[in-house]
């Protein structure tokens, strides 16, 4: 069976799913969470942001390029700090909801 990537980490799959359902505003604020803790790491991107956000446009974080960068920078971050950033994607919801 085909797994996505974020799959194959329970917390990153939990993460991304409750992203995934959190209004327009919250996945926005979570992308530039994402886009300033990982945006000075060097990553083989193996295509410009750009090309990546106009070639594939049937996944849910494609309508917004700020998460869709994110989720990209995501895919290609190092292990341990996907799973870091997972966490605190988890808990920034969770206390948005609690507000």
């Amino acid at each position: 069976m085909f797994k996505r990537w974020y799959d194959l980490d329970a917390t990153v799959s939990s993460a991304i799913s409750q992203w995934e359902k959190a209004d327009e505003e919250v996945q926005t604020i979570c992308a530039e969470y994402v886009i300033d803790k990982l945006k000075d790491m060097d990553f083989d991107v193996p295509m410009s942001l750009e090309d990546q956000y106009n070639y594939i446009m049937r996944r849910w974080y494609d309508k917004n390029i700020k998460v869709s960068h994110a989720m990209e920078y995501l895919r290609i971050s190092p292990e341990a700090i996907r799973k870091e950033l997972a966490l605190d994607i988890i808990e920034f919801i969770k206390t948005r909801k609690n507000s």
